[in-house]
């Protein structure tokens, strides 16, 4: 014999449980509490306030000025001789032995004696 338990059904027409007080008592350290008084609206003491009277409101609206934006490119210096080559800086093998030598003001010489040369056709530049 087969035995099956029978499915619970639940009808939609049965009311939600009622929300009751809580019979349970209170977890340690805390107290039961009770519900908060009703609230009443209470009467506002002194004079009925002053009814104004309404100004005119007068609105200023600014137009803000279109931005304008500027695309700027900034092109390396390019060689004389071939219009292709970036020219960079380099230092000669005097400014720094120079540079080394007379360390505070041999700076000065190292810098002073540096030689432009072009990336592509090596042309050197003083």
């Amino acid at each position: 014999m087969d035995q099956q338990t029978p499915a619970t059904t639940y009808s939609k027409v049965e009311p939600p449980p009622p929300y009751s007080a809580n019979t349970q008592a209170a977890p340690i350290g805390f107290s039961q509490a009770s519900p908060p008084p009703p609230f009443t609206q209470q009467q506002p003491m002194g004079p009925p306030p002053l009814q104004q009277q309404q100004q005119p409101v007068s609105v200023t609206v600014y137009q803000p000025e279109p931005v304008t934006t500027t695309n700027v490119v900034v092109m390396a210096p390019t060689c004389p001789a071939c219009q292709r080559g970036i020219l960079t800086s380099e230092f000669t093998c005097c400014g720094i032995c120079l540079g080394i030598w007379l360390f505070p003001l041999g700076l000065i010489c190292c810098f002073l004696m540096r030689k432009t040369r072009c990336s592509n056709c090596r042309a050197n530049y003083s």
